[in-house]
């Protein structure tokens, strides 16, 4: 416990209704990040025969793309000038496209070729992922602006973790949703369930541009313009920042290379090709996972402002690390709802990893001011954004080939080799304990606690208050 319990002064606090605003685009976020993936191959490889190798490969590099222009658009936000303010501008075009397009993905018919289907696909995420970078890099930096309190921030980020599970849920029952007797296929149903969805992300995008208010507006417009490459050097010479960028590449690639494999588990192990059967236990844990995160979300909030972020998460993580490795005994035909066991044990620890690792890109922002004498909301969360894109392209682009490399056969059905079966299984329960593992040392040496923290923001009060008098 720190020697000194800081207290969140009345003036850094923010009010309810900008956290629930800023947490509506959480919500909508997390469609535009996980939908298309979620989605992808039940629609396209399981539904419409395309390659899984090739699916997300076009899956992929669209990510990639998204990750490389993330720094772009964090700086154009960071030295935009707009009557509207630097972010929210972007945040409106992002949400507004991203609906559109995430509607317009599953608008194919019957009959075409396997390679339309393919070109389709790829060049439609392609600028689905364009739009979804102009929203979320200028969106997180909104949520580093709103405090500059070390324990509000970790509750205004938690807001944004709260409505990302609500979200989680309806994602978790998307393949369901599609699966209803009223529609012919997945495919039928995505034309409709992908309406209701980006009709969502537009109306639930747009809130924090509507309703939270940018804290420092006026400092920004005076602060000098940084270019794009002087920038990043910079950033990337603080230690902190560079093990919160190793740790989310590390949980990116663990978690999402093998995250889709629970979709063939499911269907071809536990359910014996069933799908429809398959899809209503997905939702199920993907509900128990999100509930349960949620749930646990003020116990973080509550641990953090007691015994800090850097302790909270490093025992939180323990959890996920045990959950992984359970599910090689929870995916069994036996017993099919024992698999909600590891979603118990595992939401609840990236709940705090996500939470936290978000408030302490906010610290981490202090300490680039104090530094070098700006602040770059937008170009830290790009880069912090960059590394995740980076991370979870690569796990995607590797993924598809997994599936192959296990000897999946779409065409073979229930009647899947015990053989990749088995490789799955293994994948899916050990590959992310590994970076887990990693991410629990990391995390011990991160060096911002609760009292660097208050003295770096001591700091930076007493230059900002010393300013004017030197500019006199």
């Amino acid at each position: 416990m720190p020697a000194q319990h800081h207290k969140t002064a009345s003036d850094d606090k923010v009010s309810f209704g900008q956290k629930l605003a800023y947490g509506a685009g959480g919500y909508a976020d997390n469609l535009m990040q996980n939908s298309v993936n979620q989605m992808a191959k039940p629609v396209f490889n399981m539904t419409l025969g395309v390659d899984p190798g090739l699916l997300t490969t076009a899956l992929a590099l669209p990510r990639l793309w998204d990750a490389i222009i993330d720094p772009f658009i964090g700086t154009a936000s960071d030295n935009a000038r707009t009557r509207w303010g630097r972010r929210k501008p972007f945040v409106v075009v992002g949400a507004t496209l991203c609906g559109l397009l995430f509607a317009l993905l599953w608008m194919v018919p019957h009959g075409w070729p396997k390679a339309g289907y393919l070109a389709h696909f790829f060049i439609v995420v392609m600028l689905f992922y364009t739009a979804y970078a102009v929203f979320t890099v200028p969106y997180g930096a909104v949520g580093i602006e709103m405090s500059p309190d070390y324990h509000e921030r970790t509750r205004v980020v938690a807001f944004r973790t709260f409505f990302s599970g609500i979200a989680g849920i309806s994602t978790s029952w998307m393949l369901w949703l599609s699966q209803r007797s009223v529609f012919t296929d997945a495919l039928h149903g995505m034309h409709w369930v992908g309406l209701g969805v980006g009709l969502t992300m537009i109306v639930l995008g747009v809130m924090p541009a509507l309703f939270v208010k940018e804290r420092g507006q006026t400092k920004a417009r005076k602060q000098r313009k940084v270019p794009l490459l002087p920038s990043l050097k910079e950033s990337i010479t603080i230690k902190s920042f560079r093990l919160i960028l190793l740790i989310i590449v590390l949980m990116s690639i663990g978690l999402f290379m093998v995250n889709g494999l629970g979709y063939y588990i499911n269907i071809y192990y536990v359910f014996g090709g069933d799908m429809r059967a398959a899809s209503a236990i997905q939702g199920v844990t993907g509900t128990v996972y999100q509930v349960s995160g949620m749930l646990a979300l003020p116990l973080i909030t509550m641990a953090s402002s007691r015994f800090g972020k850097r302790r909270t998460l490093f025992v939180c993580l323990f959890l996920p690390l045990v959950g992984t490795i359970a599910k090689w005994f929870c995916y069994t035909p036996s017993y099919p709802y024992l698999q909600v066991v590891p979603p118990l044990l595992m939401s609840p620890g990236l709940a705090c990893l996500w939470t936290l690792l978000g408030s302490m890109l906010a610290d981490v922002t202090d300490v680039d001011e104090l530094k070098h004498g700006v602040r770059r909301e937008g170009t830290l969360n790009a880069i912090y954004m960059w590394a995740s894109k980076l991370g979870t392209s690569a796990a995607v682009l590797m993924s598809g080939y997994v599936i192959s490399f296990s000897g999946f056969k779409a065409e073979f059905g229930g009647a899947q080799t015990p053989e990749s079966m088995l490789v799955m299984r293994a994948l899916v329960a050990f590959l992310p304990a590994l970076s887990i593992a990693a991410a629990i040392i990391i995390v011990k040496r991160f060096p911002i606690g609760e009292a660097e923290a208050y003295a770096t923001r001591k700091e930076l009060e007493h230059r900002r208050a010393m300013a004017p008098r030197s500019a006199q």
